[in-house]
């Protein structure tokens, strides 16, 4: 046999013994984390909300405001709470019978008792009429609870990061008659469209996003978005 031949048969047999012996580089797949039941999923994440000893908050706002107190309407809180009736935050909003003039006021609330800074001086505290009046204006805790509580046909959607944190992203339907604890002033027969942002390895809620009127005086494309950190910090709130 002449040296071409044997060349050509040689690389023949290699050619034959790469085909059969895993030729194909292609390396099997990495196994996603399954899916849980978002049903499921929303009910731990309502208990574990449920469960909090203390976290911090921010709520937003898009394309409106919530009522609070003294004819003013909140843009925007930041604070901590210690439930079930504990809670500080700095908040700004629009003064309504001022023309929508934004101020800025400090709040705190403990039991029965609730003040605030006059948004004018900042450093006069007033007392909040009612009992326990600023957990009935807004519950970050018992809000968030109720919204995944009530979720109709919940759904995951994607998964995200947040603060390099794993989440998965269910969504939903909820009556907004669910979500007094957001806003007093909300109606049952309205639809919210609810999306949250929950925790893989543990089911914290990290955020919220609540689309949609809640009453008449919401406008139609109002967004309340409420982000959840620090979950289980030594806090200490107490009366002024």
């Amino acid at each position: 046999m002449t040296w071409n031949a044997r060349l050509a048969m040689l690389t023949v047999l290699i050619a034959a013994f790469s085909s059969g012996c895993g030729g194909d580089s292609k390396q099997p797949s990495t196994p996603t984390a399954a899916q849980p039941d978002p049903a499921a999923l929303a009910q731990k994440a309502a208990g574990r909300v449920a469960s909090l000893k203390s976290f911090h908050f921010v709520i937003e706002h898009e394309n409106g405001t919530t009522p609070i107190a003294f004819d003013l309407a909140m843009k925007r809180a930041e604070g901590d709470m210690v439930p079930p009736d504990r809670l500080r935050a700095d908040i700004e909003a629009k003064a309504t019978k001022l023309g929508g003039l934004t101020v800025k006021v400090q709040a705190i609330s403990v039991g029965d008792r609730a003040e605030v800074t006059n948004p004018f001086d900042r450093t006069t505290w007033v007392p909040l009429p009612g009992k326990n009046p600023l957990a009935s204006i807004f519950d970050p805790a018992r809000g968030t609870a109720a919204a995944l509580r009530n979720v109709r046909n919940p759904r995951i959607t994607g998964q995200d990061e947040i603060g390099g944190v794993a989440t998965w992203k269910i969504e939903g339907e909820i009556d907004a008659g669910e979500l007094e604890a957001f806003v007093p002033l909300a109606e049952t027969g309205r639809v919210v469209k609810a999306v949250a942002w929950v925790g893989k390895n543990d089911p914290l809620v990290y955020r919220i996003r609540l689309e949609g009127a809640f009453g008449p005086d919401d406008s139609g494309n109002i967004v309340r978005k409420v982000e959840l950190s620090r979950f289980d910090e030594p806090v200490t709130i107490e009366p002024r």
